[in-house]
């Protein structure tokens, strides 16, 4: 039989989609600044441009296959 560990509980959320509870979390109160400190790890890593190139490459073959 598989035991539940006491920290998690799951619980029916709106509309029937089960949501995880997580007791003591901890979290950074500073929220603007870890979506500052993502985007400029999104675009200095090249990620920004990786998907603007596959938006791209995939609009121009959508355009291409379609009747």
């Amino acid at each position: 039989m598989k035991r539940i560990s006491a920290k998690y509980i799951l619980y029916p959320g709106l509309f029937g989609i089960s949501l995880w509870v997580i007791f003591a979390q901890q979290a950074s109160p500073d929220i603007l600044a870890d979506m500052s400190n993502a985007w400029s790890n999104f675009v200095s890593s090249g990620q920004l441009v990786a998907m603007i190139v596959g938006i791209a490459i995939g609009y121009l073959i959508r355009l291409f296959t379609s009747y």
